[in-house]
């Protein structure tokens, strides 16, 4: 379990290799101009309120829409999620590496009570449920990830679940830069 731990939160911090880089110098010097036909730059609603396709040396990325950070709860790092999906360093591909489709459904029934179910460990019972999104994302490499996102209005957190099995651990939380309320923390 650890080690899978280990390979999302890679993904969701641009990589093993580029974590002694900081995230800001992975999205400078690149523009979306060489971005293929066939690329996602457009995000559906909800996720454009948070999100956006950040074109970078190292390939397409979902990052934070202008206004929001999205970071680790522990240790407050910065979450990018990249369409270069590796384990080792990646490598400068720039437009090579992109998200052919992202689709977005809002969650109910059964599929929102086992998505919230693993990402409310450790928070309180009696708060007021979220709006969830399940967000699947596809690259040019043929490679899948799934995401759920928990919309609090004025905040949000998202879990990613490899292999379609969320995991507590890969939680973020989605801040309104403008409007910073404190979300709650899990308490383990």
């Amino acid at each position: 379990m650890r080690t899978k731990w280990v390979a999302v939160l890679s993904v969701l911090t641009v990589a093993a290799g580029l974590k002694a880089t900081p995230p800001a110098a992975a999205l400078e010097g690149h523009d979306c101009s060489g971005a293929p036909p066939d690329a996602v730059m457009d995000l559906p609603m909800p996720l454009s309120k948070w999100a956006q396709i950040t074109c970078t040396p190292l390939g397409h990325m979902l990052t934070s829409a202008d206004g929001w950070m999205w970071v680790m709860p522990d240790d407050l790092e910065t979450v990018l999620i990249p369409s270069q999906i590796v384990e080792k360093q990646p490598e400068a591909v720039g437009d090579k590496s992109y998200f052919t489709k992202i689709d977005v459904a809002r969650v109910k029934g059964e599929e929102f009570n086992e998505a919230y179910k693993t990402f409310h460990v450790g928070f309180d019972d009696s708060e007021v449920k979220p709006d969830a999104y399940r967000v699947d994302l596809t690259t040019a490499a043929g490679q899948s990830l799934r995401l759920f996102f928990f919309d609090y209005d004025s905040y949000a957190w998202a879990m990613s679940c490899p292999d379609n099995k969320c995991e507590t651990d890969t939680r973020f939380m989605i801040l309104d830069k403008a409007n910073r309320p404190k979300p709650r923390q899990p308490s383990i």
